[in-house]
């Protein structure tokens, strides 16, 4: 049971992460739906692996798991900086400064950044709270989801994006409290189905002009408290279902494999398909950008596997 729970959800991260991709292609369409859960869906399926944390090994829990997600961070983020810029470092300390500060201020390259410090915040917030009673969890979760969307908090930029957590929060925490509903329900066509109506209804209402929602984790940019809860939850157990579909077929190896490097993807898929625009000079269709941040990005986190110092270095290996 719990190998088949590990594969599906490698297969989800797959799925989740080449979804990343292609929003990222420069497609406005894909851009904006693919937004509405792709970010959310990553938070969502990090909060089922999550086991509770006793209070007296937080501390230690918590210095390991910063310690295994910001060594890659500030790793990909020298790394990259010194590609684009070898002949010419003077911007080093200013990019280090960035690097530090984190959040919607990393641009270009560097624009996904800030999934890594929200996603570490997340982890460590909930770990806190993971203790406490189920209903004063609730109550913290969703107070905390509401006071996200004030004006007064995503008017100011935040290091390390930090205000974003009263969001992903909830759907981190989603995915713990569900977890033994995902177990039992996965692989539910019903559900499934019915959660794609909705969600294709609800792209129709806003393709259409009836509906006028958009989400956009980095930027601060959720509007709607109700529709934020809502709309991105449509498309979880769609992907799930699909997820385990998949892992009934010998293909699963392959999905398997994108999932298993997820984390490169996410850090390498923009600088690859940025290198080969402009020093290769070569304009990228939707598909190749896609491809090209999937399959050369894949090939590298296996590259990076094989020592025991790369492993630690770029996939945040204990």
């Amino acid at each position: 049971m719990k190998k088949e729970r590990i594969e599906w959800i490698d297969i989800a991260k797959a799925i989740s992460i080449t979804l990343v991709v292609l929003g990222h292609a420069g497609h406005a369409f894909l851009d904006i739906y693919l937004g509405w859960f792709r970010m959310p869906l990553f938070f969502f399926l990090s909060g089922i692996l999550f086991k509770e944390i006793e209070l007296k090994k937080f501390p230690m829990w918590a210095g390991k798991k910063t310690y295994r997600m910001i060594l890659p961070y500030f790793v990909y983020g020298i790394a990259i900086f010194l590609l684009f810029n070898y002949d010419d470092l003077s911007g080093f300390f200013p990019h280090l400064q960035a690097l530090i500060y984190g959040g919607s201020e990393l641009q270009g390259p560097y624009g996904i950044f800030w999934f890594i410090t929200v996603l570490l915040l997340t982890q460590l917030l909930f770990g806190l709270i993971s203790k406490l009673n189920n209903w004063l969890k609730f109550i913290i979760v969703l107070g905390l989801f509401i006071l996200g969307h004030s004006e007064v908090i995503t008017a100011y930029n935040w290091p390390w994006n930090a205000n974003v957590v009263m969001i992903s929060l909830f759907f981190y925490s989603l995915g713990t409290f569900c977890k033994d509903f995902i177990r039992k329900y996965k692989d539910s066509l019903v559900i499934a189905l019915i959660s794609l109506v909705l969600a294709v209804a609800a792209i129709y209402l806003n393709a259409s002009g009836y509906m006028d929602f958009y989400l956009n984790l980095k930027m601060s940019s959720y509007n709607y408290v109700i529709l934020d809860l809502i709309i991105p939850l449509l498309f979880f157990m769609p992907v799930i279902y699909i997820s385990h579909l998949i892992s009934l077929f010998p293909i699963k190896e392959v999905f398997k494999t994108v999932g298993r490097y997820s984390i490169v993807i996410m850090y390498l898929h923009l600088p690859v398909n940025i290198f080969i625009r402009t020093v290769l000079n070569y304009d990228v269709t939707v598909f190749e950008f896609t491809a090209f941040g999937v399959m050369i990005t894949v090939i590298l986190g296996y590259l990076f596997s094989l020592t025991k110092t790369t492993r630690v270095l770029f996939l945040s290996a204990k």
